[in-house]
């Protein structure tokens, strides 16, 4: 993803609104009934295009008990709440 962490963790209560999460200074464990989601970060050198310097962090879901259909929905819901407008 095109930010830091601390951006991603601005907006994780938005992103998981409806979940019961713990965090850590780089992971999020997601809570749902008897499954689990496991959301790691780790920093990426920026991405520098011409004069543009963009922040990269490199996010990694791993899920436990969750169905294929029930996992692409929550990343589905997840990355909605991270997408960003422009033209």
């Amino acid at each position: 993803m095109s930010l830091d962490a601390a951006e991603f963790f601005r907006m994780v209560p938005t992103a998981l609104d409806r979940y019961t999460y713990v965090t850590t200074p780089n992971c999020i464990i997601v809570a749902d009934s008897d499954r689990q989601v496991r959301i790691e970060l780790s920093p990426q050198p920026e991405l520098r295009i011409a004069s543009l310097s963009l922040p990269r962090t490199s996010v990694e879901l791993a899920f436990d008990g969750y169905s294929a259909e029930a996992a692409t929905h929550f990343v589905e819901r997840f990355l909605r709440h991270y997408q960003r407008g422009g033209g």
